[in-house]
């Protein structure tokens, strides 16, 4: 399959970015097939590279993702984008985040082995209430040495308080890439003005979470106790599948991928299997204009506790 690019974004960015954290390490509540050996993981990328995905998300907290992408993507050249976690002192100035950044990518550098890294990311967005100027001039400086091609930031959680701290910073020239948590259940980036504000500044967006990790695929036995709050919307999402007969793998990818301003959807896979589907999903047909109406209104203010993984433990 020769996927197609997106409109807009940057240079050499497919419509699918396959997320790699499952090549690293244990990922998913619906996790079924643990983390891929590396002759597996190999046998993914090629099955991806040869499919068109020319782009690939990974992160330094992801266990073994950036030595794997490293090992096999030697002498190619793919759209990495990859992330850091940063944790100043509190008492930390603007040469010691440099150093520490400084640090951190030549480190990704070395597992990745690349000269400069594509698209590099902050992973942990809290710094930025204490430590944002000083971040962002590093990450200026980064880029202005060619340690990296472009400077991005990514949402964790998609709270108030979160944007409260980011909004300023999401603005800014320095950041040209965004990703961000959104699907049919979580539409706070479109509720709060947020994909309006990044569309308009130009910014290259990718969305993850768009099955909001394994959880739209459960049934109600498998549910834990501690999301027994998901058990309505997954049922109304499943109801929406049926009356407007569109699976709800293709209901929950077309949703975001034809939202304006969406460059890339991030999606792992563990399988060859998974990533097939995730090519013909990426190339299905829209939605109609009026289960996407009815989405926008029926999910636009699901519990925090079901859209935010970070609370399901």
């Amino acid at each position: 399959m020769n996927m197609q690019k997106r409109n807009g974004g940057s240079p050499g960015l497919s419509k699918l970015t396959l997320g790699t954290v499952q090549l690293g390490m244990p990922y998913g509540i619906h996790n079924r097939e643990g983390m891929p050996s590396e002759e597996s993981s190999f046998e993914l990328l090629k099955y991806a590279w040869e499919g068109g995905v020319s782009s690939y998300d990974t992160a330094s907290a992801y266990g073994l993702s950036e030595i794997i992408l490293g090992k096999f993507f030697n002498g190619k050249q793919p759209l990495i984008t990859s992330k850091i976690h940063l944790k100043p002192e509190p008492h930390a100035d603007g040469n010691q985040i440099e150093r520490t950044m400084r640090g951190l990518i030549e480190s990704s550098l070395e597992r990745l082995g690349m000269r400069s890294v594509p698209i590099l990311m902050l992973h942990n967005t809290d710094v930025m209430e204490h430590f944002g100027n000083h971040i962002t001039a590093s990450f200026r400086k980064m880029r202005h040495e060619g340690l990296i091609g472009q400077a991005g930031i990514s949402v964790g959680v998609n709270t108030e308080a979160e944007y409260r701290i980011l909004w300023d910073y999401l603005r800014d020239e320095t950041y040209e890439a965004v990703q961000l948590p959104m699907n049919v259940l979580d539409h706070r980036p479109l509720v709060n003005g947020c994909l309006d504000m990044l569309t308009g500044a130009g910014k290259t967006v990718f969305v993850r979470s768009v099955f909001l990790q394994g959880l739209l695929y459960m049934k109600d036995e498998e549910l834990p106790a501690k999301l027994e709050e998901a058990r309505l919307p997954l049922a109304a999402l499943r109801e929406l599948s049926e009356r407007y007969g569109v699976p709800l793998p293709q209901m929950a990818v077309s949703f975001i991928r034809d939202l304006p301003g969406v460059h890339s959807l991030v999606i792992g896979a563990e399988t060859k299997e998974q990533i097939k589907d995730n090519l013909v999903l990426i190339e299905g047909p829209a939605i109609p204009e009026r289960l996407r109406e009815e989405i926008a209104l029926r999910f636009r203010e699901v519990p925090e506790k079901v859209v935010t993984p970070l609370m399901w433990k």
